[in-house]
């Protein structure tokens, strides 16, 4: 009998995404119980972070299967910006502890958007900067005409090489942070609107600062 192979991997990767949940209690319990005992500090980090970092790659694929599916609609809600870029930090716990980030704008703007999309796009945008050596990271967010908005996530890393800057385009094949680069790029193109009679569709664009490091723009329509 045939069957969908996105349904089979869906329900697979939800199963996944439970015991993961689990699992992640289980370390944090743990790491309570050895709070006293300086010397596992190390070991117990690196696996919350190596876990932390595994179920958010299990809930990106989700993200891709669901945003494959053409039946898939985003989530549009009205939220606001400085929440979903605080909760996003506190999922960062454990990862990237030399790293400070500034959100450098109202904490009153709010925008419509599917959050866990937008979410997903902007913890991409953090791990890649801290991969990239990065200690100090802004985000920015300026309302553009008609309610659209750009997050503008600026870090003093070691920026984009030549390839990536001219691809103009983002390909899952290739580098580790291909799926992530990816993702980011259709979890912004499922956000669009119509104004006036034009087809507006959110974007993702990369560049050089430059002072050095790299700069992210998330455009939101």
């Amino acid at each position: 009998m045939a069957f969908d192979v996105n349904t089979l991997l869906s329900a697979e990767l939800h199963s996944i995404k439970n015991q993961m949940q689990a699992l992640l209690s289980a370390q944090s319990d743990l790491a309570d119980a050895l709070a006293d005992h300086p010397e596992f500090q190390k070991q117990i980090q690196q696996v919350q972070s190596n876990g932390q970092q595994l179920s958010h790659n299990i809930i990106e694929l989700l993200s891709v299967l669901k945003i494959q599916n053409t039946a898939f609609e985003p989530n549009i809600d009205e939220n606001w910006l400085c929440d979903t870029v605080a909760l996003v930090i506190q999922g960062l716990s454990g990862v990237g502890k030399n790293t400070t980030i500034h959100m450098d704008f109202d904490p009153d703007l709010n925008g419509f958007y599917d959050e866990q999309l937008i979410s997903i796009a902007i913890h991409n945008c953090f791990v890649n900067a801290i991969h990239a050596g990065a200690t100090e990271i802004h985000v920015d967010v300026r309302e553009e005409p008609q309610g659209s908005l750009s997050i503008l996530i600026k870090d003093n890393g070691e920026g984009f090489n030549d390839i990536q800057l001219e691809q103009g385009d983002f390909n899952p094949k290739g580098a580790a942070s291909g799926l992530g680069l990816y993702l980011m790029d259709q979890a912004l193109a499922i956000h669009t609107r119509t104004i006036n009679g034009n087809l507006l569709r959110g974007s993702v664009k990369v560049a050089n600062l430059d002072e050095g490091g790299a700069c992210i723009t998330l455009f939101i329509p």
